[in-house]
């Protein structure tokens, strides 16, 4: 059933008993001409109400909500990872500063991420940490070999760094990490998460295709 149809049988249901206008008539007409302004009034409502939500924003109206929740959109950040971003933000913000809470940021900007604390390997180097990335949005990464010829077999090691990605980790990195801490290095692996990182035997600390990129 249409919106107009439904808002038409709502103005009818109104009425009192026995005095549902002829179908067809001209009173019929008025109650059906009602009922269409109505449903393009509710089509109107739901989409402003739409717009107050980070899932169904637009990306204006994204924006204005990213501000009033303290973020911003970084350089050539993908659109739904700002979506997510704002979206968790009242979770974010509960856990700022903890390394839950930075996990879960690069998360939900699109990332699978390693955080290494270096003070498990040296106590003087107790607010370093590094980090290892996965991004899990294809916008994020290029097929170096994308060329439709039989090279082209979807291995990870076809695939390469984007450029907006160099400038965009840094400071999403800045934003989520503890105030006190430092980050020694971050590696981003331009493609899919190492299945291999199991702690067993094969996860011996080399790299496996493609190669890690660092970008600090």
């Amino acid at each position: 059933m249409s919106l107009q149809e439904a808002a038409y049988r709502h103005l009818l249901a109104l009425l009192p008993p026995g005095r549902y206008p002829r179908e067809g008539g001209a009173a019929d007409g008025m109650v059906r001409m009602l009922g269409g302004l109505e449903a393009r009034l509710l089509e109107e409502a739901f989409s402003i109400l739409a717009q107050a939500f980070p899932q169904t924003a637009g990306e204006e109206a994204l924006a204005e909500i990213a501000r009033g929740r303290g973020l911003g959109r970084f350089l050539g950040e993908y659109l739904e990872a700002v979506r997510e971003r704002v979206r968790v933000a009242r979770t974010f913000w509960e856990l700022a500063g903890t390394l839950p809470g930075m996990l879960l940021w690069l998360r939900a900007a699109g990332y699978r991420a390693y955080v290494r604390e270096h003070y498990l390997d040296d106590r003087s180097t107790w607010a370093e940490f590094s980090i290892w990335l996965w991004p899990e949005v294809f916008n994020y990464t290029t097929d170096r070999w994308d060329d439709g010829g039989t090279w082209d077999d979807g291995s990870p090691w076809d695939y390469a760094l984007a450029g907006a990605e160099i400038s965009r980790i840094p400071a999403l990195v800045r934003e989520v990490k503890p105030a006190h801490a430092k980050p020694r290095a971050i590696w981003y692996i331009p493609g899919p998460y190492d299945a291999w990182d199991d702690g067993g035997n094969w996860d011996d600390g080399g790299s496996w295709n493609p190669e890690p990129v660092q970008i600090l």
